[in-house]
């Protein structure tokens, strides 16, 4: 028997897009854990909403338990990052880092330049630190509280992202059908790099 203790350094993190049921219904075990078991001013309307099901979720899990999620809805010039959350028991730096960069890896392959989101409370610090948000607005009083609109602009890509592509092409229409974030950019690389 092996009576050595997991340290959060030597925790395994996984993240990923939430694709099948269990995925969604580790995504909305997390935020109850979080949000409605944690926090007295938010209720279950504030919380869960027709959102849900046009939105991307990116799971974190640690050593395969669910630990942290990030809700992404996609808008015609940037996509906001918000539910952000990890359970209690695993909430440390790595854990966010994880979240926040791989929601980060995600909307810029969709080829999208700017994040937004909002931060409550000492989040705005995380915010900065994560992905170097800056805030683009004054506080806002909501239901759920009084949040700071942060923002975040990046550079196109210039390979492994949707920006650009032009539908049509055999390699981009391939590559639309893939799972997503689960892309495989190679044929166009190769396809760009042929034409160059």
């Amino acid at each position: 028997m092996n009576n050595t203790t997991k340290t959060s350094e030597t925790w395994h993190i996984e993240t990923r897009v939430a694709l099948c049921p269990n995925d969604v219904a580790m995504v909305m075990a997390v935020r109850a854990a979080t949000f409605l078991a944690e926090e007295d001013n938010i209720t279950y309307a504030d919380e869960f909403n027709g959102n849900d099901h046009v939105a991307t979720h990116i799971l974190a899990l640690v050593d395969g338990d669910p630990a942290g999620a990030i809700r992404i809805r996609w808008f015609s010039d940037f996509a906001v990052m918000e539910r952000v959350c990890v359970r209690r028991r695993y909430r440390t730096f790595r854990v966010f880092r994880s979240l926040a960069n791989a929601a980060v890896e995600h909307l810029r392959a969709k080829g999208w330049q700017i994040a937004i989101g909002r931060a409550r409370g000492d989040t705005p610090m995380l915010w900065r630190r994560l992905i170097k948000g800056r805030p683009s607005g004054r506080p806002i009083h909501l239901s759920r509280g009084i949040v700071l609109p942060m923002i975040r602009e990046y550079p196109a890509l210039e390979t492994d992202s949707f920006a650009g592509l032009v539908p049509g092409q055999p390699e981009v229409e391939d590559l639309i059908v893939q799972v997503e974030g689960l892309w495989d950019f190679t044929k166009v690389r190769i396809a760009a790099h042929s034409a160059a």
